[in-house]
């Protein structure tokens, strides 16, 4: 992607805010570090991997041949973030790498546990767990329920819309997932699933959803 950017003149901005949680077996290479990419920027936050959301601050990086254009941005860009949340990013990123190592190790029981719930209670579903991040893809194809169809075209870029497998799950199992349709073609019958949950409440709500199938529609 670097070598493609460089030779077309194209900006490259790499949004890294996910970058600390990468879980046990994988490792996260910088956009900056790799070759090519010195016209390009990173960005970076404590935000996601601290859960510091609500305390807005972040960071822009800039590639050695980037600087300059980083210093012409309008002095009211980082006028954004407050003093407390700059306060408690720097904390964060500081002082905070004994919490993350257990918020990554709790991750990666709960990637381990959802291997086995889907296994029990919904064996017909296929995911590939993640290297990183709380996000699980669960592709439902080969269970019988209702695909997102034409209508539903509208929840793309909308993670909270309720469409398809996810609106199937939500009324029979009670359980709320963001619709496959809400990130693009393919995935009218697959859903998103955040496993940064305590391990009894995934297990509910994987066992909740197996049930559902079970008693069919």
């Amino acid at each position: 992607v670097a070598a493609l950017a460089d030779a077309a003149g194209v900006r490259v901005i790499a949004d890294e805010i996910h970058a600390p949680l990468v879980l046990a077996g994988a490792s996260f290479t910088p956009y900056l570090s790799v070759e090519g990419a010195g016209r390009g920027f990173s960005l970076a936050s404590a935000s996601k991997a601290w859960n510091l959301p609500g305390l807005k601050a972040a960071l822009a990086f800039a590639g050695p041949a980037a600087a300059a254009d980083l210093a012409r941005l309008p002095e009211e860009v980082g006028h954004g973030p407050s003093h407390l949340g700059v306060l408690a990013h720097t904390a964060a990123l500081r002082d905070g790498g004994p919490w993350l190592d257990d918020v990554l190790s709790g991750l990666d029981r709960n990637r381990r546990l959802l291997t086995e719930l889907l296994g029990t209670h919904l064996p017909a579903v296929t995911w590939q767990p993640p290297a990183a991040t709380y996000l699980a893809w669960l592709d439902c194809s080969a269970l019988p329920l209702p695909a997102a169809g034409g209508a539903d075209a509208s929840a793309r870029g909308d993670a909270s819309a309720n469409v398809g497998v996810a609106a199937w799950f939500l009324d029979r199992a009670k359980v709320l997932l963001s619709s496959g349709p809400a990130f693009g073609a393919g995935g009218e019958r697959c859903v998103r699933l955040n496993f940064a949950a305590s391990a009894s409440v995934l297990t509910e709500a994987v066992t909740r959803m197996g049930q559902a199938v079970a008693a069919g529609g």
